[in-house]
């Protein structure tokens, strides 16, 4: 016993004089306070809920100089605010790797969280897939499950009262993406609906059980002992299974006909184009199925939260709401007018005013990268393994990017003239570099879709004012209590 005490302690002390030697390391940079031995600053966060934590991380990179060291026990991460060195980070081959805390998603083969080998190969396999046919020929599916939407939302039994349009969105997104990414007739099979009610479920519960601010839980054998785990897998794997049927219906079905097509006539849904690319021969069927749902996952969460978001702010804003009808009345004169890429070009003023919704709530809010090799930022040498942190809230709050009324919401920031004299990256709703959102085009272009037929459909009011506008981060940033919009039919469009 006393030989397990003496172990222990000196294992501490040897922590100890580790740590202490690592914080005298970069002395120019500030570090975050109060930081305190061994556990560094995880005090800081200890008891405050995940929008109170979210709060506290973006107040600290909206204020904080061009680098700042934040300690999450004996762990140093850097944390990156400038867009000159925003810039250099993420545009650096060395920097693609994600640390360790993106395993807590537990897709290693997503290319979200993947490690940089087989994010390299599948990235190269669903790029080409993202191609503008596929997102023009999407349109038509956009709308389709934007007009199903709607009239849920109308046949609602007191339309008159507040309702969260969160799950309408939600399913609205969750229809557009399954049948973009795996085929139509993939929402008419036998458990579709639990699929999406699953994916739903997962990306809602690793919101509320994030590891990441929970370095308790950062140990796989704890972890895995609580009931959080049991839910995880239990969704994951039905979600998994589900998505790996498809690809085998869609394998089949595909040698019953002559699927080599030229690329005017190819196939429009994202799963067969893989199945039908030469080069498709990199990725294993479990690799695909990991992708297919991280795509379906991330893609369906983030523009299901952005159209809610943006809803809330209209309906806190009744004159930016009447300028957007009017500007789509006068490009999509009637409900049966059909939205073409065209017509999305000269909806300026709902490009602009979205834009300031993703500034004010980015659907990526952090990333983190680890460099593979030594990088210099401001003149300091960071060796291979350090890890860095970039919160896109805070670099969209920043008073010396945007202005003391950053924290003001104005579209009009995104004219052209008025853009063009900001840094390049001091607003990156997608993240950027090679390792970006792979779906930004496809995002931008479905939301839009559904705000359309919302507000050509709905006028929208809220007693929430802009003001206690609150969110707490989860994979994507949700908004901390229910979108709660009152919507009045609008009879006479």
């Amino acid at each position: 016993m006393f030989t397990v005490v003496v172990l222990i302690v000196a294992l501490v002390l040897l922590v100890a004089l580790d740590t202490v030697k690592k914080r005298r390391l970069y002395p120019a940079i500030p570090t975050v306070s109060p930081c305190y031995p061994l556990v560094g600053n995880v005090l800081k966060f200890q008891g405050q809920t995940l929008e109170q934590k979210f709060r506290t991380l973006t107040t600290i990179f909206s204020t904080a100089p061009r680098l700042f060291k934040l300690w999450l026990g004996p762990v140093m991460v850097v944390g990156v605010t400038h867009p000159e060195l925003i810039q250099k980070l993420l545009n650096d081959p060395n920097c693609l790797e994600k640390p360790f805390f993106y395993d807590f998603l537990n897709m290693k083969h997503g290319l979200i969280s993947a490690r940089i080998d087989f994010w390299k190969v599948s990235r190269k396999v669903l790029n080409p897939t993202m191609n503008v046919k596929f997102l023009h020929d999407s349109i038509p599916v956009f709308e389709k499950c934007s007009r199903n939407m709607v009239n849920r939302m109308k046949a609602c039994p007191k339309l008159e009262e507040p309702i969260d349009v969160l799950p309408f969105t939600m399913q609205c997104s969750l229809e557009m993406v399954c049948a973009t990414t795996m085929g139509a007739e993939v929402l008419e099979r036998e458990g579709s609906q639990k699929f999406m009610e699953d994916t739903e479920e997962y990306v809602h519960f690793m919101l509320v059980a994030s590891r990441i601010f929970n370095v308790w839980l950062y140990s796989d054998v704890i972890y895995r002992k609580t009931k959080q785990y049991l839910i995880e897998c239990r969704t994951r794997e039905a979600c998994l299974d589900f998505a790996m049927k498809t690809i085998k219906v869609r394998r089949a079905a595909l040698k019953l006909k002559d699927h080599k097509q030229d690329s005017t006539t190819g196939p429009k849904i994202l799963i067969d184009q893989v199945l039908t690319m030469d080069i498709n021969k990199e990725m294993s069927d479990q690799n695909l199925c990991e992708q297919i749902w991280t795509l379906v996952a991330a893609g369906s969460d983030t523009a299901a939260h952005g159209v809610a978001h943006a809803c809330l702010i209209l309906a806190m804003f009744p004159h930016l709401q009447e300028k957007l009808l009017t500007e789509i009345k006068s490009i999509l004169p009637s409900d049966q007018t059909p939205i073409t890429p065209e017509a999305l070009k000269h909806l300026t003023f709902l490009d602009m005013f979205f834009k300031e919704c993703l500034r004010v709530a980015p659907l990526g809010p952090i990333i983190s990268r680890k460099n593979l090799a030594p990088i210099k930022l401001d003149g300091n040498r960071f060796p291979p393994g350090t890890m860095f942190l970039v919160n896109f809230c805070g670099l969209h709050q920043r008073e010396d990017i945007w202005g003391p009324a950053a924290d003001q919401f104005d579209p009009e920031r995104f004219q052209p003239e008025r853009a063009r004299l900001r840094h390049p990256y001091s607003y990156l709703p997608f993240s950027t570099g090679s390792r970006n959102c792979i779906g930004w085009r496809y995002a931008m272009i479905n939301t839009k879709v559904m705000l359309i037929h919302i507000v050509r459909n709905f006028r929208l009011s809220t007693t929430i004012k802009y003001e206690e506008l609150r969110f707490a981060m989860g994979i994507t940033l949700h908004l901390a209590f229910k979108h709660l919009i009152t919507l009045e039919d609008r009879t006479s469009f």
